[in-house]
């Protein structure tokens, strides 16, 4: 049949008005999806600037909230120097190296009957990382005679500080931040095995990567690989949330692919390293491999074994599915199924895999972890932080090294553990409680502290806060303000030792007596230090003047005001331990000043120093004067006061002060040798009396002490112009002739008038009475 002419016109002009709509509308499909590519690719890039700075801002600023790392002393030696095989032997213990037949790994030692071979662990000791390294060191007679490392001699080397504690912010976040230096490379090798073995290939997402984990975890029939990139993770940890969502997905992926473009693959891999949750600690969540090992093993990082590597590599999938503690089937199972893909992919070999795979987990014995064995030290600590740093700058990362000495610690509380029971018998059986502060007396740092009897005990600090009167450890800062005096006072200078009475300006009376309730009448200077009295010391202090004697607290170092009344003379200030062990510290430094302190050096996360202790170059009394009191001093240990010190010590030389308040409430004593000053406290909470005095309470413990730490024998160089000389011991005068009374003292020479004769009591009253032209004079 045939089609009309105009009728195929017009099929031909519809054709051509679909095709033009078709056309037109595909254009306009076209046009749309340009603008909206190029709307999306505009918000994009806009989405992607500000995901990039919020990378930038946290990677490259302060990533976390990291805890304040708390160290000991850095113990530096070098050849010529004393040092005690035995005693290294026991700090490296103490510090968590283990004694092996052979030194192969770091944290490792080994030692003969001369030699101690130590494989250092790697450490940043504030001005960078130190790599782990193997010394070998000769010891004769306790000297350091040689020093060997790797290389050959050297002259000298630093042992890794003991690490107190970590001091954690408030977001509950605890970590050991490590270097990627410093990290085993078995573990690194380990972790991109389990976790990501094309991290340094990919750039932050891994489609072969999740391929790869899909056909594994189809054959292995569960879960044993991820398909999350290291890079993936990181960002998932430290800017995103938990939530399984797409929108959380795309922002992972995009911050992934930033991170890979800004950073380098090390870089990122230390940050995951120090990121990655791996288990839970009560209230504080574990973050990072470093804290990990102290966790699960108390080993730093450096000291894990194999089978320890991949228990913790095993962690990252689940920690509390893989909880040690709770399902150590399942950790287990975990652990040696990582161990297997380390053997077949010639990580290990095949002996150390069948000897670890059948190893038990080896984790410690309980999951509380005490992040502040010594937290009477660190309160110290954290008070001397907090007036160097703001709260937000002790959140930075910062290391914080001390004076502490691991050493003296454990031999306060061991000593203090011991003793403690057989006083409070004395007590009648009634609860003390005490105080100890060691001070390194030339340094000032304070090496240990003990507030309480009980070890480890967080709560009231009584070495920090414990106000309690000083009794007779007032006496010193006294018969220092004499000796000062020199032309008018010496050893043999005679003080009244009879009743007095003393009247405030509201008219009530103050009669002081001496511990035994006797007066002498007539006593030398010295043996009114030595022996303690108080009413001698009384009138030597109305005689100098109250002002005078309060120059000297604060000389000495005591900060506050101090109301001048008589009774301040016998110790009626109350003071902390560690107060008085300021006043003390000056003393035993020879007159010059000296600041005793927790902390010496704060450094920064990048190695940058914030703030260093200055010891101070001051000399607060003359060299003379501070000789003198040390002797009398070393007298009270010897024939004073604390006189059962020659055979508590074995006759080993020390000084020091007893000190005993009212009703016996306060027992004190304060002691040093050529090296430490410790003070000790003793008494009760509820202020009752102790029954105890400082010589029967609180210097058995000091005796018990330096039994334990080991004393330096006290020993000074005679000044000039001090020379032993002879006194008239009736009448005071220094004499140049054998008289029927004599003593001998040392003293200061310069202006001191000799007499040719000996003058008898009654003469030397006379001569007191003239004046000084009419002495001039007289023969």
């Amino acid at each position: 049949m045939k089609i009309p002419f105009k009728m195929t016109n017009n099929v031909k002009k519809e054709s051509k008005e679909k095709i033009a709509t078709r056309a037109s509308w595909i254009s306009w499909c076209w046009h749309t999806a340009l603008k909206l590519f190029i709307t999306f690719m505009f918000v994009f890039s806009f989405y992607a600037v500000y995901l990039d700075s919020k990378v930038k801002d946290k990677f490259e600023g302060q990533r976390w909230n990291i805890p304040v790392q708390v160290y000991g002393k850095v113990d530096s030696f070098k050849i010529g120097d004393n040092a005690s095989l035995a005693q290294l032997k026991k700090n490296l213990r103490l510090t968590g190296y283990q004694s092996k037949p052979q030194v192969l790994n770091p944290g490792e030692f080994t030692f003969s009957k001369t030699t101690l071979i130590v494989y250092r662990r790697a450490f940043d000791f504030g001005n960078g990382n130190t790599h782990a390294e193997r010394f070998t060191i000769n010891i004769t007679g306790n000297k350091i005679l040689s020093l060997f490392n790797e290389q050959g001699a050297i002259e000298s080397f630093s042992f890794e500080p003991y690490l107190l504690g970590r001091l954690v912010p408030e977001n509950k976040e605890d970590r050991v931040i490590v270097s990627l230096q410093t990290v085993p490379e078995q573990l690194i090798d380990t972790l991109l095995l389990v976790e990501d073995r094309d991290f340094y290939f990919h750039a932050g997402v891994s489609p072969l990567g999740i391929f790869r984990a899909l056909v594994a975890n189809i054959r292995a029939g569960r879960t044993v690989q991820g398909g999350s990139t290291l890079t993936q993770q990181l960002v998932k940890n430290m800017f995103l949330t938990r939530d399984k969502t797409l929108w959380r997905k795309v922002n992972e992926a995009v911050m992934s692919i930033i991170l890979e473009l800004r950073y380098s693959k090390d870089q990122l891999l230390e940050a995951y390293i120090n990121e990655v949750y791996l288990g839970q600690h009560y209230a504080n969540g574990i973050y990072g491999f470093g804290l990990a090992a102290k966790f699960y093993f108390g080993q730093p990082i450096q000291s894990l074994t194999i089978e320890q590597m991949a228990m913790l590599v095993g962690q990252v999938k689940g920690p509390s599915y893989y909880d040690p503690w709770r399902h150590p089937k399942n950790a287990k199972k975990r652990r040696d199924l990582v161990l297997r893909l380390m053997y077949q992919n010639e990580l290990i070999s095949q002996k150390n895999y069948q000897a670890a795979v059948v190893s038990p987990l080896s984790i410690r014995e309980t999951r509380r972890l005490v992040n502040k064995k010594f937290p009477a030290y660190l309160q110290l600590v954290k008070k001397e932080l907090a007036e160097k740093l703001s709260a937000f700058q002790q959140q930075a990362g910062v290391r914080v090294f001390t004076g502490f000495s691991i050493r003296a610690q454990m031999n306060a509380e061991q000593t203090i553990a011991k003793h403690i029971p057989e006083l409070e018998i004395l007590n009648k059986g009634e609860s003390l409680q005490l105080a100890m502060v060691v001070t390194d007396i030339k340094s000032g740092e304070v090496t240990a502290l003990v507030g309480d009897k009980k070890s480890g005990y967080a709560g009231f600090n009584r070495a920090l806060d414990a106000k309690r009167p000083i009794g007779s450890l007032v006496k010193p800062a006294i018969y220092l303000a004499a000796l000062e005096r020199y032309q008018q006072y010496n050893f043999a200078t005679l003080l009244s030792d009879e009743p007095i009475v003393l009247v405030s300006d509201g008219g009530k009376e103050w009669r002081p007596n001496n511990y035994n309730g006797k007066f002498e009448g007539k006593v030398s200077l010295h043996d009114a230090l030595v022996r303690s009295l108080n009413v001698p010391t009384v009138n030597l202090g109305m005689q100098l003047g109250l002002e005078n004697i309060a120059k000297i607290f604060h000389l000495l170092g005591y900060p506050e005001d101090i109301v001048t009344r008589p009774s301040m003379l016998l110790g009626s200030l109350s003071l902390s331990p560690f107060e008085i062990n300021q006043l003390y510290l000056s003393i035993a430094n020879q007159g010059f000043k000296s600041n005793s302190h927790a902390i010496d050096r704060i450094v920064s996360a990048q190695g940058e120093t914030l703030w260093q202790f200055e010891a101070p170059d001051e000399q607060l009394f003359s060299t003379q004067a501070m000789y003198l009191l040390d002797h009398a001093l070393s007298q009270v240990t010897e024939v004073g006061t604390a006189k059962s010190l020659t055979w508590r010590l074995d006759g080993a030389a020390v000084a020091g002060k007893t000190g005993t308040t009212n009703d016996q409430r306060d027992s004190w004593f304060i002691g040093y040798d050529n090296e430490n000053l410790v003070t000790t406290w003793l008494g009760r909470d509820d202020n009752k009396p102790t029954n105890l005095t400082g010589s029967s309470g609180a210097l058995v413990l000091f005796a018990q002490f330096m039994n334990k730490n080991g004393v330096v024998n006290k020993s000074r160089l005679i000044p000039e112009n001090i020379a032993l000389t002879n006194f008239e011991s009736s009448s005071g005068i220094a004499v140049s002739i054998e008289c029927a009374e004599m003593i001998s003292y040392p003293a200061i020479t310069t202006g001191l008038l000799i007499e040719p004769h000996c003058l008898g009591k009654k003469a030397a009253e006379k001569k007191k009475k003239q004046s000084w032209f009419e002495q001039l004079f007289t023969d």
